[in-house]
């Protein structure tokens, strides 16, 4: 009959185990990094369109009131964040509301060039409508 160490199985397991959780961990980490990452991106543009949006009202009173209504995300590596706005605003205004969102995105610490914000894992460009 073979006599097993029990001490050395029991560190045998508990390696084991121990492993096991630590990937189930890794796999779980990777995918909250990138959703973490886009989540971020969308609520700082989102933030930087009602700012301008709220920065336009507070400055001109006769100004009819314009909100963001939703924001909805587009695309794997190259994902198109949209702005819809619940009015149709001058073409002025507009870019001033998507300046002022690439702003806010930009301020996250990520690349901008032009119109399109460029992180590790994604590029992310935004638009304004209607």
């Amino acid at each position: 009959m073979i006599k097993m160490d029990k001490k050395g199985q029991l560190s045998a397991e508990f390696i084991l185990l121990v492993g096991f959780i630590l990937v189930i961990v890794l796999i779980f980490a990777s995918i909250a990094g990138d959703q973490s990452e886009v989540n971020s991106v969308v609520a700082s543009a989102k933030q930087g369109a009602s700012e301008a949006v709220s920065e336009r009202v507070f400055v001109n009173n006769t100004a009819t009131s314009v909100r963001v209504t939703t924001v909805t995300v587009t695309g794997n590596e190259n994902k198109t964040i949209q702005i819809r706005l619940s009015k149709t605003i001058s073409p002025e205004f507009k870019n001033f509301v998507l300046n002022s969102s690439l702003n806010a995105v930009d301020d996250l610490g990520f690349n901008r060039t032009g119109n399109v914000i460029t992180s590790n894992r994604y590029q992310y460009t935004i638009t304004i409508v209607p």
